[in-house]
């Protein structure tokens, strides 16, 4: 039980890097001013990566899982806090976690054709049909391949001590 705590305390310091290098990044491909939708929209796609390592390196499920009702918890407080009521927030919330659940399959499935393959798949379609609002979406195909290959080579030692920052994309 204590070595859950130590890693679900590393989870959590993982989980508010995701969140924090999100914000910074998501500036890059957005065409929008900024927007809760649009920031969570970005941090799903970090998070999704993040799960997507996490698997491929054998990492327990119940780690895993920590990250992503970490994200749910967020979403729930985030909706009480723009004011939405306690008595609507599962049906509010469950869209949303069945869109994640919905983009973690395709998105991770893509994401192993891509670091198998090391071929120039293209990222627009899905980058289309998955973000509602506007983005760059040559920046957006080349954030995601240069994380999809950085996590790829990312030693779980590295990933553990968070000696990792998502690579940005220079305008």
């Amino acid at each position: 039980m204590i070595f859950f705590n130590k890693k679900k305390n590393k989870l959590r310091k993982i989980y508010n890097k995701i969140v924090q290098q999100s914000k910074n990044s998501f500036f890059l491909i957005s065409k929008e001013s900024p927007r809760v939708e649009l920031t969570l929209e970005f941090f799903q796609l970090n998070l999704i990566i993040i799960i997507w390592y996490m698997k491929n390196n054998n990492v327990q499920d119940k780690y895993i899982m920590y990250l992503v009702k970490q994200f749910i918890s967020d979403l729930e407080n985030l909706f009480i806090e723009l004011g939405g009521s306690e008595t609507s927030l599962r049906k509010k919330i469950r869209p949303i976690v069945e869109n994640f659940y919905g983009r973690l399959y395709s998105y991770s499935s893509t994401f192993d054709l891509l670091e198998k393959d090391k071929k120039s798949l293209s990222f627009n379609k899905i980058i289309k049909n998955n973000f509602k609002y506007k983005v760059k979406s040559k920046l957006l195909d080349i954030y995601i391949k240069n994380n999809i290959f950085f996590f790829g080579k990312l030693k779980i030692n590295d990933f553990w001590d968070m000696n990792f920052d998502f690579l940005n994309v220079k305008k």
